[in-house]
């Protein structure tokens, strides 16, 4: 293997100390010279880092415009979550409003998804993802005008998040495809990671942002902004140019048996997805549901919450530098693992833990969810065909998503038996059970990665 730049830099460091002490052995004595020595040395290796990361960016302008126009779109979206949680309950729709059009938005993606998977493994991939953006932002559009007019209702409202969800089930699969077609398959972990961090990071600063435009113009201009994103972020994607895929004619049917069946015939990938499918209602119903009112009583009050989630955001962006500078080798351990971080804040709510506790556990968990994503990500774009990877990729969104419906409505019944703090507590054994069992699974602990020289291991 040719040695890289950045080893022959630091090798000539060490050269030159060896010929340094043979010459002027006081001054090697001095250990504040060593002390700079590895200080130079370090930063040889930080550039190398540096350029290894920033890899993916450097490489491929089409690459730069997929991440910008990620970027934007999550921008928007953030920006209008608030707005819209506010026109429902202005509407006089209430907490049961906002379950309405989150509850339309979840069972459209789906009833939807397979067939976006399908699609997505059957065009070009950039252009239905531009055309999926356009789509939405004109959706987005009759939002604000309903908004801005004061016409905004709960069922037109769930009825449009219904619309806005059915067209991102085709985006979703065919930007994990997009993805691996413009980026080289050693610097998946590297592009995946670099879109996690930045889109946490704006996730972190768009709802301030999105909640100045509302109190100051109202919400029609924050869901506006949103709009704009979509057009946005569509112009970008469509200048990008990828190669199709090349795959024989075949019928919808056909293709949605062959996308069930890769999944099938890789143990690694329905393993996992048994316990996913558990994990997340088990969060969306301890972290999501009974968190912001437990912390509003026990924790201090709704700013409590704030730190809170707050706490979840700087996670996540952790986790994600964290995939940036070490690369994991075995995705199997790093998914679960990663995952099972996620077990920690709910017991630590139900035995009475205070905030900086809480919030602390909240960081780790976010940080390896993080750190989850990345692996997750990378293995499907590393080890799944690539006229396959968009129907993989939404049946397994929707695996993520299937029972989280049912658990909205176990909550009451459930914690009416054993209370708030036994559900957390529940919610926590289950969270942990749910990430840690595939791991039972040998296909699951030898999935690997690509190692440095480029070979990959795919377990079935």
């Amino acid at each position: 293997m040719t040695p890289s730049p950045r080893g022959e830099k630091v090798n000539s460091l060490y050269i030159h100390c060896e010929g340094y002490a043979s010459l002027y052995p006081r001054v090697t004595s001095d250990r504040r010279w060593l002390r700079s020595l590895r200080g130079l040395i370090r930063t040889g290796r930080a550039a190398g880092q540096l350029s290894r990361i920033s890899g993916p960016l450097r490489g491929d302008p089409r690459f730069l415009r997929c991440f910008v126009a990620d970027q934007v779109n999550a921008a928007g979206t953030t920006m209008a979550t608030g707005a819209l949680a506010f026109t429902v309950l202005g509407s006089g729709g209430g907490a049961s409003g906002i379950a309405m059009v989150l509850l339309a938005n979840m069972t459209a993606g789906i009833v939807v998804g397979p067939v976006g998977g399908v699609v997505a493994d059957r065009l070009p991939r950039a252009l239905v993802i531009s055309v999926v953006q356009v789509v939405i932002g004109l959706v987005t559009v009759v939002e604000t005008v309903l908004i801005l007019t004061g016409r905004a209702a709960v069922w037109n409202l769930a009825a449009l998040a219904g619309a806005n969800s059915a067209a991102a089930s085709f985006s979703g699969p065919a930007r994990t495809g997009l993805v691996r077609s413009i980026v080289a398959a050693k610097q998946l972990n590297e592009a995946n990671a670099l879109n996690q961090l930045a889109r946490h990071l704006v996730l972190t600063v768009g709802p301030a942002i999105g909640g100045t435009i509302v109190a100051v113009a109202g919400a029609g201009y924050g869901v506006g902004c949103n709009a704009v994103s979509f057009f946005v972020s569509a112009a970008l994607i469509a200048g990008i140019h990828a190669p199709r895929v090349d795959r024989q004619p075949s019928t919808m049917r056909t293709d949605l048996v062959e996308g069930w069946q890769a999944i099938r015939a890789r143990r690694w990938i329905w393993t996992c997805l048994i316990g996913t499918a558990i994990m997340v209602p088990a969060w969306h119903v301890g972290y999501g549901i009974l968190g912001p009112p437990y912390a509003k009583t026990h924790l201090g009050g709704a700013w409590a919450w704030g730190f809170i989630a707050s706490s979840l955001g700087a996670g996540m962006a952790l986790g994600a530098v964290v995939s940036l500078i070490w690369r994991p080798r075995r995705a199997g351990w790093t998914n679960c693992l990663g995952a099972a971080a996620l077990a920690l804040p709910d017991p630590l709510m139900a035995a009475g833990a205070p905030l900086p506790v809480v919030m602390a556990a909240v960081v780790v968990a976010a940080c390896g969810l993080s750190m989850s994503v990345v692996a997750w990500q990378t293995a499907i774009q590393q080890h799944i065909p690539a006229e396959q990877q968009g129907r993989v990729s939404a049946f397994a969104d929707i695996a993520e998503i299937s029972l989280t419906p049912v658990a909205y409505l176990l909550v009451l019944p459930v914690t009416g038996a054993i209370g708030v703090r036994g559900t957390l507590l529940a919610c926590g054994i289950i969270l942990a059970v749910a990430n840690l069992a595939p791991l039972l699974s040998g296909r699951v602990r030898e999935l690997t990665l690509l190692d440095r020289a480029g070979e990959p291991f795919t377990p079935e």
